[in-house]
């Protein structure tokens, strides 16, 4: 994949790298894309991943959990308690020390054995609700790659256009059309090139859920000790 001279600025922080890498994959989408993309994501795992995090489709349960099994039909959903507290826990707004806070309050209002029972709920509900946003940043990021692909093939394709037009030539339709496809060379270049510089920062963000998932499965697992 071709790399581009940088022209954009970065945006300032992680919540806008995502949602600036979204909106501009977006505005490059041919109709269709969203169903390709699921597509090609269900024939190959493993395929258009660009960072250089080596890719792990799942997080894993039994890495993070030493606690009591979790029951095959998990019903933290249905225990409001439970469901509040993950709402409140799960988001990367919540810090990380306000979450561990809460979480030590929410075991000091069970007695045994209800407290175990309670626990392992929050962590199974906690694991769920990272695990899905985790995949969702995935999916995300190899959609990302797909649009950067594309889309380096069509600059490509643009300066080769150029190319075929006599760059002496007098004729105004001629010079026109030379400038419309650099106009567009341009702005399609400018475009890849501020994706591209958002990607490191992007490739990060599965790391920065499994680091809370651990962090915070650690502190229910103290919080079940007498």
């Amino acid at each position: 994949m071709p790399r581009l001279v940088s022209l954009l600025p970065l945006s300032a922080t992680i919540g806008g790298l995502l949602l600036a890498a979204a909106a501009m994959a977006q505005s490059t989408e041919t109709p269709g894309a969203a169903s390709q993309d699921a597509a090609a994501d269900a024939a190959s795992p493993t395929a258009d991943w660009p960072c250089e995090q080596p890719l792990r489709a799942k997080m894993s349960m039994g890495a993070m959990w030493q606690g009591p099994e979790p029951s095959d039909q998990p019903s933290w959903r249905q225990v409001p308690a439970v469901a509040e507290l993950v709402a409140q826990i799960a988001p990367r707004r919540t810090p990380q020390e306000e979450a561990v806070a809460a979480i030590r309050r929410f075991a000091a209002g069970h007695a045994e054995p209800e407290r175990s029972e309670a626990l392992t709920e929050l962590f199974v509900g906690l694991f769920e609700t990272l695990n899905h946003e985790r995949d969702d940043i995935l999916r995300g990021i190899r959609r990302f790659d797909r649009r950067q692909d594309a889309l380096a093939r069509r600059i490509e394709e643009g300066w080769k256009q150029i190319g075929e037009i006599d760059a002496g030539a007098s004729d105004p339709k001629l010079l026109e059309q030379r400038l419309v496809l650099q106009q567009q060379v341009d702005w399609d270049s400018r475009i890849f090139d501020d994706r591209q510089r958002l990607l490191p920062a992007i490739c990060e963000q599965p790391r920065v859920i499994e680091q809370r998932a651990f962090a915070l499965s650690r502190a229910i697992q103290e919080a079940l000790q007498p």
